[in-house]
C-alpha cells in the first residue's frame, strides 16, 4: 500500500503550465479514478488542506472542462470531507472509502502539526501543508506529487533528512510527468 498527497497545483490541468504536464494531470486524474487502486492507494489530507482545495482547487477545477474522472470525484467530495473534518473527530485518522479508485484519510490536526517543516526553504504556507501531511502518513511509501517548481527546487532535502530521518526516507516528491512514478502507478493496475 501506498500513500499520495496531491499539491493543489497538481490536481489543476490548467494554467500556467506546459501541455506535457496538463496531459499528465489529466492522465493522472484518470488513473487515480480506477478501482483497481482501491487495494493500493491512500490520499492523505488534512483540515486545512481541504479547506484549500475548496477555496482555490474547486473554483479552477469548475471553470475547466472536461475535467478528469478524479478530480470531479473529489469536488463532489469537498463538502463530505469539509463536514468531516470540522464536525467529526471520530472519522478523523481512518479510511475513508470512496467510489472512487482510492481511499482517503483525513488526518488529525495535532498530528499533522506535529512536524515542523519551517527553515527547510519552503516559503508558502501550503507548500508547507503538504510535506508535513506527507511526514504525518502511516504509509511505507509516500509520494508527494507537485507541479510547482519553486517547492521542488526550495525544499532542502538535506535539512529534512537530518531533521526527520525516517519519516523522509519514505517520501518522494515526483511530478505528475514523473516516468517512473507513473509507471509504478500503472504497475498497480495490472
Amino acid at each position: 500500500m501506498f500513500g499520495l498527497v496531491l499539491d493543489c497545483s497538481a490536481l489543476v490541468p490548467c494554467g500556467n503550465k506546459s501541455m506535457e504536464e496538463k496531459e499528465a494531470i489529466q492522465r493522472l486524474g484518470y488513473v487515480l479514478s480506477n478501482r483497481k487502486l482501491k487495494e493500493y492507494a491512500t490520499l492523505y489530507l488534512s483540515s486545512r488542506l481541504i479547506r484549500v482545495y475548496q477555496t482555490k482547487v474547486a473554483p479552477l477545477l469548475r471553470d475547466h472542462h472536461p475535467l478528469p474522472p478524479f478530480q470531479v470525484s473529489l469536488l463532489n467530495l469537498l463538502p463530505t470531507f469539509r463536514k468531516i473534518s470540522t464536525r467529526s473527530r471520530r472519522s478523523l485518522c481512518k479510511i475513508i472509502p470512496s467510489e472512487m479508485g482510492i481511499k482517503f484519510h483525513i488526518l488529525e490536526h495535532t498530528r499533522v502539526q506535529l512536524y515542523d517543516v519551517d527553515n527547510l526553504g519552503l516559503t508558502d504556507e501550503e507548500d508547507k501543508e503538504v510535506l508535513k501531511i506527507a511526514l504525518a502518513s502511516r504509509a511505507r511509501k509516500t509520494f508527494l506529487v507537485t507541479a510547482d517548481y519553486d517547492f521542488l527546487g526550495n525544499l532542502n532535502r538535506t535539512k529534512l533528512s537530518k531533521r526527520y530521518p525516517e519519516e523522509s526516507q519514505k517520501i518522494e516528491i515526483v511530478t505528475p510527468t514523473d516516468p517512473n512514478f507513473n509507471s509504478f502507478l500503472l504497475s498497480c493496475l495490472i
